[in-house]
Parts: structure tokens; sequence; C-alpha cells
């Protein structure tokens, strides 16, 4: 004879020696064999694989890095450097004769190439770094951590993305240099084109050679890569990329100081449009060079911030009360458990 027990807020305990296993009629049913002479044993429906360990994903991850990503990053690199300099073959447009336009004579920069490159470079990340270590909360489970290396680390990942944006938006610039070619306002100056003493007029020359050797051989190079401007398309990004980031990230005004970081962004504001603004007081491109740039600059900020680094929505750093609250939820589901009416079967 099988009696049926139904347990409503607890399991109705078999007396010792007897055997839970399930029954092949259903879930939540199962059969005491009085038979058995061993402890009580609840059997368990089979589980998924459980997934792979966090060290080990992470470790796949950085041979993935290393293999994959470095080495399409260094190639990607070393192409630009090489059209920078002129060691690839790229296009040269023609010019008119006596063209006031290209007639500027060479001053320099105010904002050199070098200089651009390490505010571009290295100040977002220290930027960022600041600002993690700031944000970041003591909690019980990272006591033991530098708080330094942690948010190194918190600022390592938000700064790849960063690179990875510049690295395209240099990337395509050098191209678009390379295949239109376009002529400096300086460009009388720094090439010395042979055919610009015997051309009359408005006349139009698309094959020359320059013959300055006043200049180096970069600047003579260079005088034919003015559109766009790489200047307020590198500045413009990394100023606005960092004027969002302290936006999203940076620590409670209300808290802290309340205008230090307005301060900073307008640090990065003002520095992202003088430093275009120069390349046409400095006759170094035309104003729709800096404008095609600048623009350039606006979609890689766009791009990064949005696709790459998800309107810097990271996760916030799981506090105690969190913990708390959701053992409560794991307290609320057992009890759900607990109470969904399962059926005890004994022969």
């Amino acid at each position: 004879m099988v009696r049926t027990y139904k347990v409503v807020s607890c399991f109705k305990m078999p007396k010792r020696g007897s055997k839970v296993v399930p029954s092949p009629s259903g879930a939540g049913v199962f059969t005491i064999d009085m038979s058995s002479t061993s402890t009580l044993d609840i059997a368990a429906v089979p589980e998924q694989q459980p997934a792979a360990p966090p060290e080990m994903q992470a470790r796949h991850s950085f041979w993935w890095h290393l293999f994959i990503d470095l080495p399409i990053l260094i190639l990607v690199a070393a192409v630009c450097i090489l059209l920078e300099v002129g060691a690839l073959p790229s296009r040269r447009s023609g010019f008119t004769c006596n063209d006031p336009a290209l007639s500027f004579p060479h001053s320099g920069d105010t904002f050199s190439i070098s200089l651009v490159a390490a505010i571009t470079v290295i100040v977002p990340f220290l930027i960022m770094w600041a600002v993690e270590a700031i944000h970041h909360r003591e909690e019980e489970y990272s006591m033991k951590q530098n708080k330094l290396v942690t948010t190194a680390k918190t600022a390592g990942f938000i700064y790849r993305d960063y690179i990875y944006g510049a690295v395209v938006n240099l990337t395509v610039l050098e191209v678009v240099k390379c295949v239109i070619g376009s002529p400096r306002p300086t460009f009388f100056d720094l090439c010395e084109p042979d055919k610009a003493k015997t051309c009359n007029g408005s006349e139009y020359v698309s094959s020359y050679t320059c013959t300055s050797t006043r200049y180096s051989r970069y600047l003579v190079i260079d005088s034919t890569r003015s559109f766009p401007s790489a200047h307020a398309s590198l500045s413009i990004y990394c100023g606005l990329f960092l004027a969002w980031y302290l936006q999203r990230r940076a620590f409670s005004w209300h808290n802290r100081s309340v205008l230090v970081v307005p301060l900073i962004q307008t640090v990065c504001l003002i520095y992202a449009a003088v430093c275009s603004l120069t390349r046409v007081t400095d006759h170094r491109h035309h104003w729709w060079d800096v404008l095609v740039g600048g623009t350039m600059g606006m979609l890689s900020v766009l791009y990064t911030v949005l696709v790459l680094c998800k309107n810097f929505s990271q996760p916030a750093v799981v506090s105690t009360s969190d913990i708390s609250s959701s053992d409560g939820n794991n307290h609320q589901s057992v009890r759900r458990l607990l109470s969904s009416e399962p059926h005890v079967v004994v022969p």
C-alpha cells in the first residue's frame, strides 16, 4: 500500500534507515524505500556543467590579448608611423600657380606633435587613476588589496578602450591624409616646387618636385598633408573624452568639492579648442581641415564612449549592504521553495 503525505511548511522526515529516491512519475515526488539501512540520502537533479573558473577565464583572456590584440595594435601603429614619415608612398595633389592660400611662411607649431602625443597618451590615464582612487570605497572583501593597484586596474580597463578609439581615429586620419595629399597653407615655403618658378597666372600644376633644402625631409613631405587636421582631431578626442568621463565617473560634487570637476572639464575643453584654433593661426591648416578633423574627433569620442566604454556604466563596487540584501533575497527564495507543496510517496 502506498501512502501519500502532503508537506506544507517542512518535509516530514522518514524513520532512520529509510532512503529517499526521486520517483520517475514527475518533479517534486519522492519515494521512500523503507528497506534501506543507510542514512537519509536525497538524490538531486543533475545540474549543468559549471563555468570555467575566473582565473582560467582571465588566463585565456590574457593570452588572447598577448598574441592577437597586441600584434594587431603594433602592426597598425607601425603602418601609421611609416605613413607619417613618408616611408610608404602617398598621393600629392597639385597646386595653382601663385595661389595666395598656399603662400604663408612657415613659423612653427604652437602645439608640437610630440606635445599633443604626450597629452593624448599620458594625461588621460593619470586623471582616470586619480578619479578611480578617490571614488574607490573600502570594503571587507578588498581590505587586503592595495588600493592603488586596484584602482589602477579599474582605470586601465577604461584607458584600454580609450587607446583603442585613439588608434582607430589616428589610422583613419593617416589614410585620408595620404589619399588626398592636400597642400598646406605654407606649401610654397616648405616645398619650393620647381614648377612654381616658371608657371604663369593661375595655371594648375599637377606634377612637380620639391627643391627646398632649408627644412627637414619630414616637413617637406608633410607640406602636402593638410587635410584633415590630426592635431584638431586628437585634441578634441582627448578633451571631450575626459570631460565626458569626469561627468559620468567623477566623485559626487555634493559630497566633496563643487568646483574641482567643472574646472578640470573646462581645462579639457579649452585645450581641445585652443589646440584646434592654433592650427589655423599658425597657418598649418586651412579652416576646413580643422573642421573635418574636429568632426572626426567627435565621432571617435561617440564610438569610444557609447560602444567601447558603454557610457562608463561599469557596475559599482559591491557594498556590504548589497550583500545583505542579496542574502535576504536568497532566504525568500528558500521559503518559496519550501512552500511549493511537493508530495512524498511511501510504499
